[in-house]
């Protein structure tokens, strides 16, 4: 009975949307109080359906009601007369779970692939669908070279959406006339969603996997928030890419950054434009409409042409439209964050303000705010780097970003000179105003040279990113 047990676990792992569990499988079943047993497991998973055979000195017997989950199962597995209840958790190479029997008996699973998981030919064409609640999009070049380049998208207030007859982007095509296949995640939710992106990018790096076989190669890149989230999956699933290309993110401790460039600025803004913006913590519904809030920024700022230079001054901002585009930008992601986070993570309490004609005047003035601890601790969560990557890490900046500052890299490079992983780092700029205004060439070149950084072990030079 003990070994009965074990092989209908088995097979309610079969029927994961995330895997393929057909094929052949080694289990050792460890019922409470006894030694283990081993079994073994022929499985077929179609879709949503589970069916197969397990096989016990008990005898065999045939999969039944099964019930397929992202990633838990659920099934039961008939020998002779005594029926077992299984509830397991299962990836393409392995399964683990729990079952209960008649007579109380109940235990713990393990079953390792002996074969190779089925998978389908890559070929040209595109693949979009949905993962839990994040939508996707793959695309396979006619001339695939076996390698996937995962890219991950900056800061949206809405989840990410795919049309399966839209063309690519410059740069997706430039990818995929290297020959690589290109995969993407809308991310299941809208804003500061690096918590839902590293879940929702590595489910889809699995899934692919389980379609189309194992890359040769794989690589992670990203624009803006979508750079944050590269370094993230690059230091947290060392052993899934092979290196990374970092573009204008945020890639210093997220927490200490935001509170240097978001909230300061906001602060600051507050004071010589109060109640614009509502306040630095208590964003106006305005948000909503960020076109109509620019504007009102925009001509509030333009009356007031002495504060506006003064505020220019302090942020660095180019041009009087620039600071209103941010200031409107910064508030938007400010009062998201208050809600994901469950409130405010900044604390301005300490913090000396420098940098507009009259600081003395300035720190006198502005608006003093406590930080909500739980808030702190989901930005330090999402994400603070542990800056000791073990692949190599491309990154690329623009001399002048008024979002990203350029400035804000130099947190990152600073962490690795701590931790010992500046070997693996190299920072290039790009000489232009903007953010993220790099052009397909210049991102392509930067790519190629990660790869041959990768597979030759010729590291580039730091510098201008031509």
């Amino acid at each position: 009975m003990f070994r009965s047990t074990l092989l209908l676990l088995i097979i309610s792992i079969t029927a994961s949307a995330q895997y393929n569990l057909t094929g052949k499988w080694d289990v050792t079943a460890t019922p409470e109080g006894k030694k283990p047993l081993k079994l073994d497991a022929q499985l077929k998973h179609e879709g949503a359906d589970l069916s197969g055979q397990v096989n016990s000195p008990l005898g065999s017997g045939p999969v039944k009601n099964a019930t397929l989950g992202d990633p838990d199962v659920a099934f039961q597995f008939l020998i002779g007369k005594y029926l077992f209840d299984v509830k397991a958790v299962a990836s393409t190479e392995e399964i683990k779970g729990t079952f209960n029997g008649p007579r109380n008996m109940k235990g713990v699973f393990l079953a390792k692939r002996l074969d190779a998981a089925p998978v389908a030919p890559a070929v040209e064409g595109v693949e979009t669908g949905k993962l839990a609640d994040a939508e996707y999009r793959i695309d396979i070049p006619k001339n695939f070279n076996g390698g996937l380049i995962l890219y991950c998208h900056g800061y949206s207030p809405n989840p990410g959406k795919f049309q399966k007859d839209k063309a690519p982007n410059e740069l997706m095509k430039g990818f995929l006339e290297l020959g690589y296949a290109v995969a993407q995640s809308g991310y299941s939710k809208g804003g500061w969603a690096v918590k839902e992106a590293l879940e929702e990018t590595e489910a889809l790096r699995k899934h692919f996997i389980t379609k189309y076989g194992k890359p040769k190669h794989t690589y992670v890149t990203g624009h803006s928030m979508g750079g944050t989230i590269t370094i993230a999956l690059a230091e947290t699933y060392p052993d899934a890419y092979d290196a990374a290309l970092q573009m204008c993110g945020p890639i210093a401790p997220i927490h200490s950054m935001f509170q240097r460039r978001l909230f300061d600025t906001l602060v600051v803004y507050d004071y010589y434009f109060p109640g614009m913006i509502g306040s630095p913590v208590d964003i106006t519904n305005d948000v909503l409409d960020p076109l109509d809030l620019v504007s009102r920024i925009h001509k509030e700022a333009t009356q007031y042409p002495d504060r506006l230079l003064a505020m220019q001054k302090f942020a660095g901002f180019q041009s009087d439209l620039e600071m209103a585009q941010v200031i409107a930008f910064y508030a938007g992601i400010q009062k998201e964050l208050m809600i994901r986070a469950g409130g405010n993570p900044f604390d301005n309490r300490n913090t000396l303000y420098q940098g507009t004609p009259d600081d003395g005047l300035i720190n006198r003035g502005v608006k003093r705010y406590a930080a909500a601890p739980q808030a702190v601790e989901y930005l330090k969560k999402y994400y603070t780097p542990t800056a000791s990557p073990k692949n190599p890490i491309l990154s690329l900046h623009n001399t002048y970003d008024p979002l990203v500052p350029a400035w804000s890299v130099n947190g990152y490079t600073e962490l690795l000179m701590l931790n010992g992983g500046a070997s693996n780092f190299v920072q290039r700029f790009v000489s232009g105003n903007g953010h993220c205004t790099f052009t397909p060439a210049q991102t392509i070149n930067a790519f190629n040279d990660l790869v041959k950084w990768k597979e030759s072990g010729t590291r580039p030079d730091p510098g201008e990113q031509k």
